[in-house]
């Protein structure tokens, strides 16, 4: 495996794990305060997801750009 394909495997799995920080953060706190309207929970999980989306895709930058540069070397 090239070290471009192991960031790249490695910023996924860094995206989707910083997607879903935020998704379950909504989805508690729609459970603890309002756990029987659809409208609320779409609102929740639209605004978390929205942050969550974000976060990952900075934290996957983060992580690919960590992985690929490790050595110093740029093309």
């Amino acid at each position: 495996m090239t070290r471009r394909a192991g960031a790249i495997l490695l910023a996924s799995v860094a995206g989707a794990i910083g997607f879903a920080g935020p998704l379950a953060a909504g989805w508690m706190l729609y459970l603890r305060l309002w756990g029987d309207s659809i409208l609320v929970l779409a609102v929740i999980e639209t605004l978390f997801g929205a942050a969550g989306v974000y976060a990952g895709w900075i934290l996957a930058m983060l992580v690919f750009s960590a992985v690929r540069d490790a050595d110093g070397d740029r093309p």
